[in-house]
């Protein structure tokens, strides 16, 4: 009982450590790697933190292994772990503030006295955020996967923090891209970046639903222009259960008729039978988020069938930093004629 009390508590130092930016200042310090540290009063001059709360939450830092703080010279460093965490930080930025009052309502859920109804529940700009954040590890595995795919004009649906779709236009000159997100908080974000990218007359933000797009694509002209299709994280709201695969990703493929490629990136169940007693890092927040939410997740083997049955070619799947998240590269029937 007290490794899960003890637990939660760490989780929110943690993000603490997140949100107030200390973890950035500790991990990007000079030396940092050789476990350089760094006063605790410049750590609380720029961040804005009260040294009277700072110190104690650094101490506890250090008491699950992710800080080495020295009260007697006031000065912290990262620890090795302190830095996988920096690593993985995107995943405790959407739990505990993407998915936070969601997990914090479970009771009121339960008792039917709370509901996803009025969307309150998921903060959206915290979960498109925690979404940039891992960019930081899967960038060069995108990347990979990616570099011999030809495009001239880039739809990116579940664009989020459009950190990715920034990386696609600017990597190409000439390039064009539009990112489409539903949540509102998540597409202020998006034009912030975009805009601050100087890209505000290459990429264009809207929001939009994913499934309006694909039963309607003639509202999105746009959409219709696109060479390369990508797909954040989203796909599975769409395609729960064994009979909505296939024909939501026909129409969906139907929806973009310039498209020669689609990258979808996606989180996975495990396989029935073959749940480890501890979860991956983030596996049990996500499967529970979506399980009350009632979208029912596929598994890996089940999303390849999807896309083979829907007529994509999968022409490769990587792990994408995550032993339950995979990035596939699917070719379109047009591509191959």
């Amino acid at each position: 009982m007290a490794e899960l009390l003890n637990g939660f508590i760490g989780t929110y130092v943690l993000y603490s450590l997140i949100r107030t930016g200390v973890l950035d200042l500790l991990y990007d310090e000079p030396g940092a790697e050789q476990g350089g540290a760094v006063p605790v009063a410049r750590l609380a001059a720029a961040t804005g933190t009260d040294p009277e709360v700072l110190v104690p939450l650094l101490g506890s830092a250090d008491r699950i292994g992710l800080v080495a703080h020295d009260p007697d010279r006031a000065v912290a460093s990262l620890t090795a772990r302190g830095r996988h965490a920096y690593r993985v930080r995107g995943y405790f930025t959407a739990t505990v503030g993407g998915f936070g009052d969601v997990f914090r309502s479970l009771d009121s859920l339960a008792l039917g006295r709370d509901s996803f109804e009025n969307g309150t529940l998921q903060d959206g700009h915290l979960t498109a955020l925690g979404c940039a954040q891992n960019w930081t590890f899967q960038k060069p595995l995108f990347d990979e996967a990616t570099a011999d795919l030809e495009f001239s004009h880039v739809a990116d649906i579940g664009c989020g923090a459009a950190t990715r779709l920034i990386h696609l236009v600017e990597s190409r000159p000439g390039t064009t891209g539009i990112g489409i997100d539903m949540n509102a908080e998540a597409c202020q974000l998006a034009r912030q970046n975009v805009k601050r990218a100087g890209l505000d007359d290459r990429i264009t933000i809207v929001q939009a639903d994913m499934l309006d797009i694909v039963t309607n694509p003639e509202a999105y002209p746009q959409v219709a222009e696109a060479d390369l299709v990508t797909s954040y994280f989203i796909l599975h709201h769409f395609v729960g259960g064994e009979t909505g695969g296939r024909p939501f990703l026909t129409a969906f493929r139907e929806a973009f008729p310039a498209a020669r490629h689609v990258v979808v990136a996606d989180g996975f169940t495990e396989e029935q039978g073959e749940r480890a007693p501890v979860s991956p890092l983030f596996t049990l927040a996500y499967e529970l988020f979506h399980d009350v939410m009632g979208i029912g997740l596929q598994t890996h083997a089940a999303q390849r069938r999807h896309f083979t049955d829907a007529g994509f070619t999968i022409i490769r799947e990587v792990e994408f930093g995550h032993p339950l998240e995979w990035l596939f590269v699917l070719g379109s029937p047009r591509e191959e004629e």
